[in-house]
């Protein structure tokens, strides 16, 4: 089971792997330009009530809190108790305001927020349909709906095997999202859910020879390796080994792509 749909049943390890890797990859500036880039087409010069739902450990409402309005009230909303505590602990004055939540209903009034923004969520949620309704329930009439997520059935880390390359990035893209393919549904969804897809972007990530980016996820995989159980120990070892020699010896590739939906209601 992806382990980022309920981290908090997870062991001390994994959530730690995973803190770990939230916090990095939100550090790593390719990531932060992705997400400069959606909180850019944000209105700062007025308070707003803005929302990251699925705020995992706070990277996104930390930067929002930086960019919005000073009078702005941000919210973040997680079903982790685990990660919210992180977040809570990385808030420096911010006065964000951390929201446990349940799987279901959203725990707001309808149209509460002029912005939600949902980063690398929705991949990871059973249903993101009903999400999506119910994100549009609290949608504020003019407000502004953003996903940012990954391709994840289109990453892929190169290997010599054809075969050994497509299986290993079935099994560990399949086990570290619900829906791999989430990007590729997102305009069903989001016409099923009542709102209108305005614009989308998207970003190509790729990496030959020597890696970055991507070389940390693999670094994060080997945290969270066990939780996926998907690859015994000594083949998920194997992996991530010949991943680190293929980045010593000039041969490393690795690649995906990252979208962002700007949606509203219709």
């Amino acid at each position: 089971m992806d382990p980022y749909t309920n981290p908090d049943s997870q062991t001390d390890r994994t959530q730690q792997a995973m803190i770990t890797r939230l916090e990095e990859r939100g550090q790593h500036a390719f990531f932060q330009k992705m997400i400069d880039d959606y909180i850019d087409s944000i209105p700062s010069d007025q308070p707003l009530r803005a929302l990251d739902l699925g705020c995992g450990t706070g990277v996104v409402a930390r930067r929002l809190a930086n960019a919005l309005h000073s009078d702005s009230e941000i919210h973040g909303a997680d079903i982790s108790d685990v990660l919210l505590a992180k977040g809570r602990r990385q808030d420096l004055a911010q006065g964000i305001h951390w929201d446990h939540i349940q799987p279901g209903a959203l725990p707001y009034e309808e149209r509460s927020f002029d912005v939600i923004v949902m980063h690398t969520l929705l991949s990871h949620v059973p249903n993101p349909l009903s999400l999506l309704q119910e994100t549009a329930r609290v949608l504020a009439p003019t407000g502004q709906l953003i996903v940012f997520d990954a391709d994840h059935a289109g990453t892929t880390y190169g290997q010599e095997s054809y075969e050994a390359m497509r299986r290993v990035d079935h099994l560990l893209t399949s086990a570290v999202a619900t829906h791999p393919d989430l990007c590729r549904q997102m305009p069903r969804y989001l016409k099923a859910a009542g709102l209108s897809l305005n614009s989308h972007r998207s970003v190509i990530l790729s990496e030959c020879g020597r890696g970055d980016y991507w070389l940390s996820s693999v670094r994060g995989f080997a945290g969270i390796l066990p939780a996926l159980n998907v690859l015994s120990e000594e083949e998920g070892q194997q992996w991530v080994d010949a991943m680190h020699a293929s980045h010593d010896n000039d041969t490393f590739f690795a690649s995906g792509a990252f979208f962002t939906f700007y949606a509203s209601h219709s």
